[in-house]
């Protein structure tokens, strides 16, 4: 079945724009994948706060999920989906995992618990720096980053696009620019992924490390961006989403969009045109090398 969107479902997967989405939960729908049959897999998991934002602001989400579970429960989840990545993914493949330091009762808890007892080889850390953050706490210095871990399998063999080498591993993204594609509707009526992935963290992740028609992975889709920056180079997207039914409208408009930045690629390279910022773009340029 397709719709006017060229959108096609069927019993256990929904295919937008040539991108697949299965609407379950990651570790079940793990099971549907074959071992080794994954060329990348890039993720941001729940963060387990709760649903509490560091603006005190309450954002539920969708169906039952209250992003609040023992924490030893929640490292045993995430645990549990980074050996399944590992079960999936090809020997030249590379899996990325946006994680951040959590605030938890006062103390910073960093997340350099997922390298215990983890299979696949770490190749670097990356930093995700943001110009500005909704935690204005003032006992402890704002907190602008979090953490990107570049994991492989295959210490020699792995894919690695190594023009993308002079981006450097500090990447200087505003995660505000492009929400605008992942609200819709207004009012009580609307829905709004409460952290949406920023396209060019995304591109970032893709491009240096598959080529066109390679197959990725996004087990916690969220908002879509991965499936948006796999149709608009080339790439087979896959992604996992429990609460499809939920965002489907987001993620849809997510994926079907054509805004796009430059990629970091560009930016270092001095390459294309500088886009005209829009509102919410907190002046991003300022934090840019020069050349």
């Amino acid at each position: 079945m397709t719709s006017m969107q060229g959108q096609e479902t069927g019993a256990e997967s929904v295919v937008i724009a040539g991108q697949k989405i299965y609407a379950l939960d990651c570790l079940e729908a793990f099971k549907l994948l074959d071992g080794e049959s994954i060329d990348h897999v890039s993720t941001s998991p729940p963060y387990n706060l709760g649903g509490f934002h560091a603006d005190r602001k309450f954002r539920s989400y969708a169906g039952d999920f209250s992003d609040d579970i023992p924490e030893e429960d929640y490292r045993a989840f995430i645990k549990s989906v980074i050996v399944e990545c590992y079960r999936v993914l090809k020997p030249t493949g590379s899996f990325f995992l946006n994680m951040k330091t959590r605030i938890i009762d006062g103390v910073s808890i960093p997340p350099f618990w997922i390298l215990d007892e983890n299979p696949f080889y770490l190749k670097q850390e990356i930093i995700w720096h943001y110009p500005s953050t909704a935690n204005v706490d003032k006992i402890r210095f704002f907190p602008l980053f979090e953490y990107v871990f570049w994991f492989i399998k295959d210490l020699k063999a792995f894919t690695w696009n190594n023009e993308w080498a002079i981006v450097g591993n500090v990447w200087y993204i505003s995660h505000i620019t492009d929400r605008n594609e992942t609200k819709v509707g207004e009012g009580d009526s609307g829905v709004q992924h409460p952290a949406p992935f920023p396209t060019q963290l995304s591109q970032a992740m893709i491009l240096s490390t598959t080529n066109e028609g390679d197959t990725v992975l996004d087990p916690f889709l969220g908002s879509g961006t991965t499936l948006k920056v796999c149709r608009r180079y080339h790439r087979n997207g896959i992604g996992f989403e429990k609460f499809y039914k939920h965002y489907k409208d987001v993620i849809e408009q997510r994926i079907l969009s054509d805004e796009f930045p430059q990629t970091l690629l560009e930016i270092k390279e001095g390459k294309g045109k500088k886009k005209t910022s829009k509102a919410g773009d907190e002046g991003l340029d300022r934090f840019l090398p020069r050349t």
